[in-house]
């Protein structure tokens, strides 16, 4: 079963789209062979300059990935996260760890 759970989505993409862009990428990472059973995705960034989603997955056997999809031409770029995408999600990784138990999710 495909999980779709982020640790870090912008508020400004609507749920079904960045659900429609998930399986776009969980496709992406099949072509490339990347081992999805041992991997999580991160986060869904929007850049409205380019009109751009970039969608951060990591796995235990490398450093985090970013696949990059243009919302319009739904043109598909692998490339490294930036640190700023990092760092945004690893807050919010570190608030719900920082939840007592019953209060996370």
């Amino acid at each position: 079963m495909k999980d779709f759970s982020l640790y870090y989505c912008d508020c400004r993409l609507e749920e079904a789209e960045v659900v429609e862009l998930l399986k776009l990428v969980w496709d992406e990472l099949y072509e490339l062979e990347f081992d999805a059973v041992f991997g999580t995705w991160r986060g869904a960034h929007f850049e409205p300059e380019t009109d751009t989603v970039h969608i951060t997955w990591e796995n235990m056997y490398s450093a985090p990935f970013m696949t990059s999809i243009h919302r319009v031409t739904r043109v598909i770029r692998n490339d490294y996260p930036r640190d700023e995408f990092l760092q945004l999600e690893q807050a919010e990784i570190e608030r719900l760890r920082s939840l007592p138990p019953k209060g996370r999710r």
